[in-house]
Formats: structure tokens, C-alpha cells, sequence
């Protein structure tokens, strides 16, 4: 019994010791950003950020300055982008990596070649840059050389430049797979120069993709179809390709036959659509490349308004490393009033697309021909690996009778409710988020919610919500009360082990949990709100947060002055709680600080400044969310054994372990199944003890959580 209590504890000491909320600000006078946080299978984190100078970090800490290879930063503001990496119960910064002081704005984003909870694998890192279009300005993607587990980085396996304006350039959508291979966007949004997809080799360099639909030739010049079509030299006479998201003769995302542009499919939620591609419904002919569209408008009414699309999502699948694509387009209404239609795409990883959602009815149920006229974007993606689900959040601005797919209105799932199952109220002129679960294999809709928290006054309340977790707030789904407009940060979005879905958004009467760290008084108690930003926790059904808090100044209740001051970019999970970070600009009122470590601050110290906060809760408690500190055990980076659901409760599913010699051990490496030439992949596993364990084949190791 000693020794199992030791090895759990050993196995997950990095989360189990720190259990408290932790809020802190950052930094002195160097105007300092966190903007992103991921936590390493060591237990450590990585954060991101900018900041004007670096003498606020304590002396004690190692310094170290990457190269700053092929970026072009000519019109940067001569700041410094940097990784901090921290202790496990975040009271030590352990080393900084920074770029030279003026070479990069900042970095933005960190992203994993592994899956959140397995061994760490590669690092990648993205930032913003500012220069000219012949000079790649707008973003860059590099690969570390080391990922701060097997060694410090101190160099850059590769470096990509990437051309890119306006929301391009402020999302960087990218994502990279469990292959090193990154999926990117480059070029301007919604305008009338050049947007594309690409997807690089192992190195960085674009490469060629089978069913991409626009090639660049060795010899210069273009060819439009599949590279076994090319009728000269093959894939062997290209040096790269692309989805070009512009119109015009290359055709992407269209259908180039009559017979496909004619088709009628089912939609992903009862309805139906017509023509096989996401474009089709802005053009009244199918497209012959080399030779372009007609302009007509689509069968809805609808034309497309510039030559650029809005890509705004990456995100990649780290099993299988399918991708997917998230954009909206700007377009008109039958009327000629300006549009944005979204649209998510989900790619093979030869290129070929496999399903696309448009998010609501081109066709109702009924049979009617719709338009959706609030403008819509996507704002973010995320694949949940434990219901095989791609999770998309996206956003409206106003409302219309047919509107993003009800969380209660679900085909697939008849008896589903979300947290907030439609728009409410009467304010037409506001943002409102939308969360929605798209099943992987073929984009059928499985769970939805809106995320629009309460104007300050609101009017006409539903009943308190039943769950005593909600603190008396009113039930979003009773009444018809006016919402306000409600952001998340863009491409923040993280999903648990369990499928739970973690958002950091910003609100006006924001809904807070009863285990909340900061709250917003109930409506009932006449108090003064806040515009604030918040983090939130649902459930893996959305039917509920697990968790919700504010995180900003602590305003005057009588006056509301005094919040507002805090922007959140960047979120994580762990197997306790959340961390988030961000920045708190000047003036306003002090966020609530608790447990503040020595590297940290009580206040903003009269200057923009870091936020950095652990928030935890026991119903966020999942060790599956841990980290891996055992160094006997290594992950298998890419796994093809799919395993759910995970966490398991009694029964245990495993594809494609037919015909394996396997066996499931727990941590101490102890058999607790033995499997020769399997013949079944249902296992019932009521007789296993809580806890974590490991299926072995003689190709790979995964884990799992019995619960």
C-alpha cells in the first residue's frame, strides 16, 4: 500500500501540491503581456508573452536568446517576444527564452505536436511581426529545437515568415500535427489581393498535397487539379501547393461539374443543401478552372463581395492528422446588403474534403430556401478526442429567424439541451458567441450552446437556473431576457480529456458559478455590473458550467466604475483547474490577488502589466488532465488505437486492436489484462481500481483513466 501511495503521488506530484487559487500580476514598467500557456508533460508551463524590456525578471533567472533567422520586423516598436518557463506550482521562473530585443512583436501562440497529457513532443511557436508585404510581414512560424524536457532551446530548427493583414495576422491561424507538419494561413482577409492554405514538410517548407486544387510547377506557372492528374510530369513537376481562398479560375472550394453543383445533401442537422462544395451557394454555375465563374448569384440569393476569404481557424487532428478549417465569407444578401457566411471544412490529409458545414439551414426541414442575415464568423477550433467530436465556436452578429443550429433542436440527438439554446431578447445590434460539437466522421451535429451573458437591467428573467452550482442566476433557457454582446479570445479555446470545453471570453452581467474565484452579483441584488473578461468551464454536453469566473478590477457595485481592465489571451487546463493569462492595462481597480510569488506582483505597478491566474476547483478535478511524470513510461506520439470513452467508467473500447497481443498495466507497470490475438475490442473493466493505466502493444503506449 506504501509504495502504491508513492507512486500515484510521484505520478502526479506536479498538480497534486498546488491545489490554490493563485492571481497574480507581472512585470514593472515594461509594459508586459502573457499571451499564451501550455504545461509540459513535466509538469512545468510555458508562457508567452511581450514585454518592452526584461529587467523584471529576478537576476536568478537564465537568459537565453534565440536567433532570429529569416523574420522581418522593418516597423516593429523594439520590443521583446519571450518564453518563460515556470515551476509547476508557478513559484519559480525557471529560464526565459527571448528573440532579440526589436525582432519580433511578441509570441503569440505555443502549440504541442503532442496531445495535451501526453509526453511533450515538439515545441512550435508563432508571433506577430510588422513589415511589408514583399518582406512576409504579419506573422511567423518556427519550430524549437529543443522542447525544455529533453533539453533548453537556445536555436530554431526552422523559421517561416508568413504574409498576413488584418484578422489574419491577429488570429495566426495555424496549428501543427503529430507529424511536425503545419497547416497555416497566409494573405489578406476578406479583401482583393491573396489568401491561401498551405501545409508544410517536417522543415518548414510548403509542400505538395495530392488533392489541394491550385500547384506551383518547378518551372514556374500554376496547375489546378489533383497532382495524379497532372498531365506533364505528375507530383514529381511541383514543388508545393495550396487551397487558394480567392475567386477566380482556380475554383477552390467549388464544384467543377453541373452534376455536383445540381446535388442536394443532407445538411448536418435535419436540413438539406445544395451543390457538394462550401462556395456554391454564392455562384449560379459550377466553375471550369483555367476559366472561372459566372457571378450570378447562388440559389439562395447570395454573391460573394470580395475576391479573399476570411480564414481565421487551423486546428488538426494529433491522432490521424486530419485538418480542419475554419472562415467566413463576405458576401451579399439577395437584397444587396453586406453578409458574412461562416463555414467549416474538413480536410484528409491528402487534401481531399471529406465534409463541410455551413452552421445553420440553406434548406429547413420544411423545405424552405433560407438566408442567414446576421453576419457569422468562426473564431476558433478545437478537436475533442474524447467524443470525436470537432468543437467550433463561432459568432453572429445580430439575429434572424434562422440563425446558428438551437442547442435543443438537434437531430441527432433529440433530447439534448444546451446551457442557452438560442439568441434571446430584443438587442439586434451585438456580437453573441456560439459553441457547437461536429462529428468528426462526417460533421453531424451533436451538441450546441449560445454563450451571450445578460445585459446590465436586463428585463423579462427566466426562473433561478435548478443547478445550485449557478448561485441563483436566472435560467438562460426561461424567459426571454435581453443578452449583450460576448467575445471569446480568438483560437483560445481548449477542450478536456473528458470532452469538457474551456473558454476565456469577454461579458457585460457575466454569469459566474457559485465556486467562482470573482463574482458578478446576481441581478436580483440590484448591484452595479461590470463589463469584465471571464473564463468558463462546460460541461462536455454544454448543458452547463462547470465552472465560470470574472477575473478583473474589482468595480464599485454602486457605480460600476472601476472594472474592465483586464484583457485574458491564453488558457490552460490542468488536472486541478485552469490557468489563464493575460494583461491588466492602466487605470481601474486592482483584480483580487491571492497567493502571490516572489516573481510577482500586489498591483499593476502603474503601467500595463502581466496577469497571470491559477484558478482551481474540485468538480475540475480530472487526472486525466495531469501531466506525465513518470520517465519509465513513454506515450506513443501517434497513436492508431482509439481509445473511449476516456476517462471509462466500466466498459473500456478499443478500435483496432483486433488481431494484437496487448496487455493494460497501471502505474506501477503491473498486469492487470492480458490479451493474445485479440478477437473483440469491448472490455469490461468495472473490476479495475480508480486511476490511471497504460494499454501496451508491441507498437505503442497509451493511456487511459478508469474513474
Amino acid at each position: 500500500m506504501k509504495k502504491l501511495i508513492f507512486a500515484t503521488l510521484f505520478f502526479f506530484c506536479t498538480d497534486i501540491t498546488f491545489a490554490q487559487n493563485r492571481v497574480t500580476y507581472a512585470g514593472g514598467s515594461g509594459s508586459e503581456t502573457f499571451y499564451d500557456v501550455v504545461q509540459l508533460s513535466n509538469g512545468t508551463f510555458l508562457v508567452s508573452g511581450t514585454a518592452t524590456d526584461l529587467a523584471w525578471l529576478p537576476p536568478s533567472v537564465s537568459k537565453t536568446m534565440l536567433p532570429v533567422g529569416t523574420i522581418n520586423n522593418g516597423s516593429g516598436t523594439n520590443i521583446f517576444g519571450f518564453l518563460l518557463q515556470f515551476s509547476s506550482d508557478l513559484t519559480t521562473i525557471l529560464q526565459v527564452v527571448h528573440f532579440p530585443q526589436g525582432a519580433v512583436e511578441d509570441i503569440r501562440f505555443i502549440k504541442l505536436s503532442s496531445r495535451a497529457g501526453a509526453a511533450t513532443g515538439d515545441v512550435f511557436i508563432s508571433g506577430t511581426t510588422k513589415d511589408t508585404k514583399a518582406n512576409n510581414g504579419g506573422y511567423f512560424i518556427a519550430k524549437l529545437n529543443n522542447n525544455f524536457i529533453n533539453g533548453k532551446p537556445n536555436a530554431l530548427t526552422w523559421v517561416r515568415p508568413i504574409w498576413a493583414e488584418a484578422e489574419i495576422q491577429a488570429a495566426q491561424p495555424w496549428d501543427v500535427g503529430s507529424d511536425g507538419k503545419v497547416v497555416y494561413i497566409t494573405g489578406q482577409y476578406n479583401g482583393y489581393d491573396w489568401a491561401a492554405l498551405h501545409r508544410t514538410n517536417t522543415v518548414g517548407v510548403d509542400e505538395v498535397v495530392e488533392n489541394f486544387t491550385t500547384h506551383w510547377k518547378t518551372g514556374g506557372g500554376e496547375y489546378i487539379g489533383t497532382t495524379s492528374s497532372n498531365p506533364t510530369t505528375g507530383a514529381a513537376g511541383l514543388l508545393y501547393s495550396g487551397v487558394v481562398l480567392k475567386t477566380g479560375n482556380r475554383c477552390s472550394l467549388r464544384s467543377w461539374t453541373q452534376v455536383d453543383f445540381d446535388a442536394i445533401t443532407p445538411d448536418e442537422n435535419g436540413g438539406t443543401k445544395k451543390g457538394k462544395m462550401p462556395l456554391d451557394v454564392f455562384y449560379n454555375t459550377p466553375c471550369t478552372p483555367n476559366v472561372g465563374p459566372t457571378m450570378g448569384r447562388g440559389y439562395t440569393g447570395y454573391a460573394i463581395a470580395t475576391q479573399s476569404l476570411g480564414a481565421t481557424s487551423v486546428a488538426i487532428d494529433r491522432r490521424d492528422n486530419r485538418f480542419y478549417l475554419g472562415m467566413n465569407i463576405k458576401s451579399t444578401l439577395p437584397s444587396g446588403e453586406p453578409d458574412f457566411e461562416p463555414t467549416v471544412i474538413a480536410f484528409n490529409t491528402d487534401g481531399a474534403i471529406r465534409w463541410w458545414s455551413r452552421l445553420y439551414h440553406e434548406i429547413t426541414p420544411a423545405g424552405a430556401y433560407a438566408n442567414s442575415s446576421p453576419d457569422q464568423y468562426v473564431d476558433a477550433l478545437a478537436v475533442d478526442y474524447a467524443a470525436n467530436t470537432l468543437v467550433v465556436a463561432a459568432r453572429c452578429h445580430g439575429n434572424n429567424v434562422e440563425n446558428f443550429w438551437q442547442g435543443n433542436k438537434i437531430k441527432a440527438n433529440p433530447t439534448a439541451s444546451g446551457f442557452q439554446n438560442q439568441f434571446t431578447g430584443t438587442n439586434g445590434n451585438i456580437h453573441l458567441q456560439w459553441l457547437g460539437k461536429l462529428r468528426l466522421m462526417d460533421g453531424q451535429l451533436q451538441r450546441s450552446t449560445y454563450l451571450g451573458e445578460y445585459v446590465e437591467g436586463a428585463n423579462t428573467y427566466g426562473a433561478a437556473h435548478p443547478d445550485p452550482n449557478l448561485d441563483g442566476f436566472p435560467n438562460p433557457n426561461g424567459g426571454w431576457p435581453n443578452i449583450n454582446t460576448t467575445k471569446i479570445t480568438k483560437n483560445a479555446l481548449k477542450i478536456t480529456a473528458d470532452g469538457s470545453v474551456c473558454v476565456i471570453a469577454a461579458g457585460r452581467r457575466t454569469i459566474t458559478t457559485a465556486n467562482a474565484f470573482q463574482k458578478m452579483p446576481l441581478p436580483a441584488t440590484n448591484l452595479t455590473g461590470s463589463w469584465n473578461e471571464f473564463v468558463r468551464v462546460y460541461k462536455p454536453d454544454l448543458s452547463v458550467p462547470l465552472y465560470s469566473s470574472l477575473l478583473t478590477g474589482q468595480w464599485n457595485t454602486a457605480t460600476g466604475a472601476g472594472g474592465s481592465n483586464v484583457n485574458l489571451f491564453g488558457v490552460w487546463k490542468t488536472q486541478n483547474g485552469v490557468v489563464m493569462v493575460g494583461r491588466a492595462n492602466v487605470g481601474g481597480n486592482a483584480i483580487p490577488t491571492t497567493n502571490i510569488p516572489s516573481w510577482g506582483s500586489a498591483s499593476e505597478n502603474g503601467a500595463q502589466s502581466a496577469v497571470l491566474a491559477y484558478l482551481t476547483a474540485t468538480n475540475l478535478v480530472n487526472v486525466a488532465d495531469g501531466t506525465l511524470t513518470n520517465p519509465s513510461v513513454e506515450l506513443s506520439p501517434v497513436a492508431l488505437l482509439k481509445i473511449y470513452p476516456n476517462p471509462a467508467n466500466n466498459v473500456l473500447t478499443i478500435d483496432n486492436i483486433q488481431g494484437k497481443n496487448f496487455k493494460i498495466v497501471n502505474i506501477l507497470g503491473q498486469i492487470v489484462l492480458l490479451e493474445k490475438n485479440c478477437t473483440r475490442s469491448t472490455f469490461n473493466i468495472a473490476h479495475l481500481e480508480n486511476g490511471v493505466y497504460f494499454i501496451k502493444t508491441a507498437d505503442e503506449v497509451v493511456r487511459f483513466v478508469k474513474n
